[in-house]
């Protein structure tokens, strides 16, 4: 018998007014009572709760994990594989109830912020690099091709969401990015 696994699917099984103080209680991404904790599928399945069920408070939760484990991402898991788990819950629910500005969960400013971070390039150098890929798409180095997936990840999880926000009329130097984006690799 295994003491975390059965753990794991008891809190599965409690009410959101018993998760929060319980994970209020342990260290986020770390062992629980010396044990591995898979943080990892447990956050995925509260999100799949969150989808689901349509809520808001289950996916605050997984939030809170995604974020914690975003910080400091276990052995062979990266920071941004993290986020886009955790901006991709945003954009889902957002496209199905809608933007609430200020809300911890419903609020496309987090996505923003986050596309903004991972934009570290301008557009004309992202277009340039494109125009290159067209030759030889060997003559991209490997970091730039990273960089540029990641920010077309991260605005395909804004495109999903943008018919319910003002995204576009808060954030217009997003929109030639959002355009370009089918173009990147």
């Amino acid at each position: 018998m295994n003491p975390t696994r059965d753990l794991f699917d008891d809190v599965l099984e409690w009410p959101l007014s018993k998760v929060n103080p319980w994970l209020d209680r342990v260290t986020l991404g770390g062992p629980i009572e010396g044990e591995p904790f898979n943080w990892d599928v447990f956050a995925f399945t509260i999100a799949a709760r969150a989808r689901e069920e349509r809520s808001p408070g289950w996916a605050h939760v997984a939030l809170r994990i995604y974020d914690a484990l975003a910080k400091q991402p276990p052995l062979g898991a990266t920071e941004h594989s993290f986020m886009l788990s955790a901006m991709n819950l945003r954009a889902g629910l957002i496209s199905e109830l809608g933007e609430r500005e200020g809300d911890p969960v419903l609020d496309s400013e987090p996505i923003v912020a986050w596309i903004q971070r991972l934009t570290t390039m301008s557009l004309e150098e992202a277009s340039r690099w494109m125009a290159l890929a067209q030759e030889d798409f060997r003559a991209i180095p490997i970091e730039k091709l990273l960089v540029m997936r990641r920010l077309k990840n991260a605005l395909n999880t804004l495109a999903h969401a943008l018919p319910k926000t003002q995204v576009e009329q808060k954030h217009p130097e997003l929109v030639p990015w959002l355009q370009f984006r089918t173009r990147l690799p």
